[in-house]
């Protein structure tokens, strides 16, 4: 798994700057519940999540080791979420 300390901003996309960082789970999920609870994001089945169910969520995927979030910033503005995981450590014993 690429290490977060590896990743640099991204260039060639004109004039957006596209950063990412670590999402806070105390301080981004209010945030990022709402656009887990949008009706956009059905798909994810988190619709009728709670505030609490987010920040456990996240936390949980920070302390695990084997996952990680970012937020994508566009020009410095939180603009989508980042998740990745290698699937094959998720699915070990």
């Amino acid at each position: 798994m690429t290490a977060l300390a590896d990743l640099r901003p991204l260039t060639g996309l004109g004039s957006t700057d596209l950063t990412l960082r670590p999402l806070d789970p105390l301080t981004d999920s209010e945030l990022v519940h709402r656009w887990v609870t949008h009706p956009g994001a059905e798909h994810w089945m988190t619709r009728g999540a709670t505030l609490t169910d987010v920040e456990r969520t996240y936390m949980a995927i920070a302390a695990s080791g084997r996952r990680e979030a970012c937020l994508a910033l566009c020009d410095g503005v939180p603009s989508f979420l980042v998740e990745w995981y290698d699937l094959r450590q998720l699915s070990a014993p």
